[in-house]
């Protein structure tokens, strides 16, 4: 269970995931020592699953939309999304869509394979790609 020192220690990480303890610390007026303990614990218990970074990339960046069949198990068609390179990230959401990808690649030739793929499967009644235009971060 996390308390409202682990949030804001989170919220400070998401914005900047090499942001020094020390930092932290002194920003949230705690000792180094507990912000390192506080991560290193929400780490162990999986609540921070990995640090990550942003490029900026001149990739091509899309949106992948996914509406399956009413009697699929959408958890299992966006673990299979998941594994193709290019895909960032995957979630399962409730809408006209049932899985959406976030996808980053080289080329469009690139984002058309992974469309072409996601399409083959059975139990996919339709996609819908939105390219990203521009992206924007929380410390811009």
């Amino acid at each position: 269970m996390i308390d409202h020192l682990d949030e804001r220690i989170i919220e400070i990480l998401k914005k900047d995931s090499r942001r020094p303890f020390v930092d932290i610390a002194n920003q949230l007026k705690v000792s180094e020592g507990t912000v390192r303990s506080r991560v290193r614990k929400l780490v162990e218990d999986g609540v921070i699953k990995g640090f990550t970074i942003k490029t900026s990339s001149k990739n091509v960046k899309a949106l992948l939309e996914i509406r399956t069949d009413i009697n699929v198990n959408t958890a299992d068609i966006a673990t299979e999304v998941a594994k193709y390179d290019g895909v960032n990230e995957v979630f399962e959401v409730t809408g006209d869509q049932d899985v959406v990808a976030i996808i980053d690649v080289e080329s469009s030739p690139q984002l058309n394979e992974i469309i072409e793929q996601v399409r083959r499967y059975d139990n996919v009644v339709s996609t819908k790609t939105r390219l990203i235009l521009k992206e924007h971060f929380g410390d811009e």
